[in-house]
Order: C-alpha cells, then structure tokens, then sequence
C-alpha cells in the first residue's frame, strides 16, 4: 500500500506545475487523448497582457504571485470536466471537453477573460491583470493537440493585438 501511495504521489507531481499547483503540459496531453474519444474538445491557450512589468516593477516573486492568483481564478471558475494548465512562464491553456462549435468555445474564453480581470489587487498591491486567450474546437476524429494548440495560439495573439489597439495595459502606480 505504502508502495502505491508514493507512486501515486510522484505521478501527481509529474502532472502539476509546481508554483501554481495547476495541471502541467503532460496533464494536458494525457487529459487530452482521454477526453478526445469521447467527443470534440476544445483547447484555449492565453497568455498575461502586460506580464513583464509586474516582474518589471515589482520584482520576480510579486510576478509569482500575480500566476498564482490567475490560477486560482482559473482553477475556481472552470466548470466539471475542464481542465485549467499552467504551461510555462506566463501561458496558460484550458482544455473544454465536449464543446461542439466555436461560438460557444469563445463565449466560455470570454467567460474566463472576465473572471481573471476582476483580480485588483496582489498582496495588497492594486493591479490590472488581463488575459489574451484564443480558442479552437475539433472534432473528436480529426482532434490533434499540436494542431489545436497551435491555432488557438493564433487566434489568441489576434485577441493581444486587438487588446493593444484598443486599451493599453498600464500598471497602476502606488500612491
């Protein structure tokens, strides 16, 4: 049992990322091959608007915690069955099981945008923090991680750029 237990717990370790306790890349893909024969899935990825300059300003470990709370956000506010992954840095991915078309899949990354935007404060610092996010939906058969992520990534610096043209990021300054 104890043998059970150890393997169990390094297996967990393999699958999660260390400083935000999410799922990791290696969670995804095995997630991913499980749910993909159950129906269509979808795949949003996104990274922080703006992330450099919380590390900028306020240092390495006030970014730390900026992650933190957008995996908690995450975390909290994906629904059974999704699955929130800290890739790396300051990217994240959601996998969507069961999502038949587009329009729902963005209605559900808008969903996510909104709830990462209502952090205001870290650590009792005021912030703006902000999430650019593509998402893309395949059918079960023709479901492919790499192609999925890769045009998520796509749509997600369309949705960077279009957030630069229209607000700009700023970090609000202590007074």
């Amino acid at each position: 049992m104890a043998a059970t237990g150890c393997a169990w717990r390094y297996r967990q370790r393999t699958l999660t990322d260390p400083l935000t306790g999410l799922a990791n890349r290696a969670a995804l893909e095995t997630e991913f091959r499980r749910r993909r024969r159950s129906g269509p899935v979808a795949v949003a990825i996104g990274d922080m608007n703006g992330f450099k300059a919380f590390n900028d300003t306020y240092g390495h470990r006030f970014g730390d915690q900026v992650l933190i709370e957008v995996a908690r956000v995450l975390a909290r506010e994906t629904n059974r069955g999704e699955l929130p992954v800290r890739l790396h840095g300051d990217e994240f991915a959601v996998l969507l099981p069961g999502v038949t078309d587009q329009g729902t899949a963005e209605h559900r990354v808008r969903q996510l945008q909104s709830a990462i935007a209502r952090i205001t404060t870290i650590d009792g610092q005021p912030v703006e923090v902000s999430m650019a996010l593509g998402v893309m939906t395949m059918p079960a058969e023709s479901a492919d991680l790499s192609r999925l992520l890769g045009s998520a990534d796509d749509r997600m610096y369309g949705d960077k750029h279009a957030a630069r043209s229209s607000i700009e990021i700023a970090i609000p300054q202590s007074q």
